[in-house]
């Protein structure tokens, strides 16, 4: 069979096609969009309604004396255990700041670096320790005066050390300054071992 069409014709019946084509696919798509909303509103409804019943259940056990006692128990019991603990603790740790804990001196080393300002690079720390004195021994370098006398005010004004000492000799540059800070505190080991003697 011959097409006697010619090519404008041709081309409209073609157009034509495609366009009934998207109507029918896109009028199709939104019947089957409509259909899954109408039969998703059941479902809805009800999960709806569950979670409302749920809320007034939970609402009514909540405000049940039975609940209100419970709970009660329950917070006696932690208070309770709280407060044991804490007299367990209170065993381990006494009151006055006078008998605490000295640092250890990893921790002392870790309060000096913390103490020093941005100018100031700590090449080393030493530890000496005898039965009376504990003695740190901070070798460094300071950009400027300013930065090294700020770092040793920190240190004078920290209650850990006893004795803070920094040579005169190491103000006489104005700026790269080496310097070694001896700082000393005492054994409180040594003076607990002789209040047990």
């Amino acid at each position: 069979m011959m097409n006697l069409l010619p090519l404008i014709e041709k081309k409209k019946v073609r157009m034509e096609y495609r366009l009934r084509f998207a109507v029918v696919f896109f009028s199709a798509l939104a019947l089957l969009v409509f259909a899954n909303a109408i039969l998703l509103v059941p479902s809805y409804i009800r999960a709806f309604s569950k979670h409302s019943l749920v809320e007034q259940q939970f609402a009514a056990a909540a405000g049940s004396p039975e609940i209100q006692k419970a709970r009660d128990l329950a917070e006696k019991d932690t208070t309770t255990k709280i407060r044991e603990i804490n007299k367990k603790l209170n065993l381990f740790v006494s009151e006055k700041k006078e008998e605490s804990l000295p640092l250890i001196p990893s921790e002392v080393f870790r309060k000096i670096i913390g103490l020093r300002p941005s100018a100031i690079k700590i090449f080393g720390i030493t530890y000496d320790v005898t039965l009376e004195r504990e003695r740190f021994v901070v070798v460094g370098r300071s950009v400027d005066r300013e930065s090294l006398a700020a770092f040793m005010e920190a240190l004078k004004k920290d209650k850990v050390f006893t004795s803070v000492e920094l040579p005169i000799s190491s103000y006489a540059k104005s700026t790269n300054i080496d310097f070694s800070i001896t700082l000393e505190r005492k054994n409180k080991n040594a003076a607990t071992t002789k209040k047990t003697k």
